[in-house]
């Protein structure tokens, strides 16, 4: 799979490991911040990088090098790299990440896919369904 198509299936893949039952996971209690039950699309984003992050930073030092992010070096995932490291040194930080997603609502579209009720948040149960719609019966 390119990594292109990755990162388009990126959001499902996230919201499926936050619920893998209609009980509130493990995974989806570290993603809700504030503890109240629902996601923002803030904590949803934030959580969402911060997965991809710790998934591709190899050595674990908080910074990820264009080959952690890059490893098939692709046009497309240098091009990427290139725009969130915003501040030029050759690596991407877990800020430099989060802001971007922020900054260029990265994930708003899924999010707003798995918000059925339109309240602005994402509950344990949107996401179950939503990550069921994406990939078929749980099992």
């Amino acid at each position: 799979m390119k990594t292109h198509s990755l990162l388009l299936a990126l959001p499902m893949v996230v919201l499926a490991a936050c619920q893998t039952t209609k009980t509130e996971s493990p995974r989806f209690a570290k993603a809700d911040v504030d503890r109240d039950g629902k996601l923002s699309l803030q904590e949803a984003s934030d959580y969402m990088v911060l997965e991809v992050f710790t998934a591709r930073d190899a050595n674990g030092d908080k910074r990820m090098t264009m080959a952690e992010w890059n490893p098939g070096n692709d046009a497309f995932s240098t091009k990427t790299f290139r725009s969130r490291d915003a501040d030029k040194d050759g690596f991407v930080t877990l800020k430099e990440a989060t802001d971007y997603a922020t900054k260029h609502g990265s994930f708003k579209k899924p999010f707003q896919e798995a918000d059925v009720n339109k309240d602005n948040f994402i509950n344990a149960d949107e996401a179950h369904a939503y990550a069921g719609s994406k990939e078929g019966p749980m099992r």
